[in-house]
């Protein structure tokens, strides 16, 4: 199959304002995303794309008072994708402790978790940020992850249910709005021999009919997060765990508000350039007899 590929670049820079656009572009049937050190690189099937619904799109007209944003698009062939990402995806040790590599990568000695990623386009190779926030944070809860069950909002490429399995979980599930991801985390989740993860195509909206989970992750990004934390509280058992990340320090405050208004406790924090991922824990809920 082949995609069509669109190049934004955004002057002056600002990662806030691509991930603005990057959500933008997921809403309308954007398969894949990838930073670039201007902007970002979007993708979608040549059959899907159409040039006129680009140019008409309003935030682009709104960000256009403080912001110069070019964008231009070319055809991208299977094969000419599966060279690039191969020629440019290098490994990733986070924590000395998780490998993440290709497949055509050599493993390293005394790794604890060595993670296959087969990264194409979605999210979650290790590089950005946040994933590797998400990873490190994993790790601090890896005494507690044996047996139990485990939700991942957004899984991308898959790698936190891989790692959340590696580190003892009894079953993980994995939702996911974007089909490419789906498709993409099903292989990861083969290549690294792992039978006890689900993934599944939607949104927040398929909780009504999960059972309570013991961990909830979820690296999306501030808006998406405040409208879905209160269907994360609804299915996290008492004294769960709900690790975020996929926004910036100054949105801090708006997270760990909506998360006291659901009765959760502050736990924990890690930053990263400006990144950040948080964690909290389900009070229990007491029942006067």
């Amino acid at each position: 199959m082949d995609y069509t590929a669109i190049n934004f670049n955004i002057t002056p820079f600002s990662e806030e304002i691509a991930d603005i656009l990057i959500a933008t572009m997921s809403s309308i049937g954007y398969e894949g995303f990838q930073y670039t050190d201007t902007g970002f690189t979007a993708y979608i099937t040549c059959e899907q794309f159409e040039e006129e619904r680009i140019q008409k799109l309003e935030i682009l007209q709104s960000l256009a008072v403080d912001y110069q944003i070019d964008w231009n698009f070319y055809v991208l062939q299977d094969r000419d994708w599966n060279l690039e990402w191969e020629k440019n995806f290098t490994p990733i040790v986070v924590d000395n402790r998780i490998l993440i590599r290709a497949g055509f990568h050599p493993t390293i000695p005394g790794i604890d978790y060595d993670i296959i990623i087969e990264p194409k386009m979605s999210f979650g190779t290790g590089h950005h940020p946040t994933t590797t926030l998400m990873l490190e944070t994993l790790l601090d809860f890896s005494g507690q992850m044996k047996g139990k069950r485990v939700l991942d909002m957004g899984c991308g490429t898959g790698i936190l249910s891989i790692l959340a399995a590696k580190l003892g979980a009894s079953t993980v599930t994995g939702i996911d709005i974007d089909e490419w991801s789906y498709r993409n985390a099903r292989e990861n989740i083969e290549n690294n021999q792992l039978q006890n993860i689900q993934i599944k195509i939607g949104n927040a909206g398929l909780l009504e009919k999960e059972k309570e989970f013991d961990f909830i992750l979820a690296n999306i990004n501030r808006n998406i997060l405040l409208t879905d934390m209160p269907f994360y509280e609804r299915c996290l058992k008492d004294g769960g765990i709900l690790i975020m990340s996929g926004f910036y320090t100054k949105d801090l405050p708006s997270i760990r508000q909506k998360a006291a208004e659901l009765g959760m406790t502050y736990g924990d924090q890690k930053m990263k350039q400006n990144w950040v991922a948080v964690s909290f824990t389900k009070n229990k809920q007491f029942v006067e007899l």
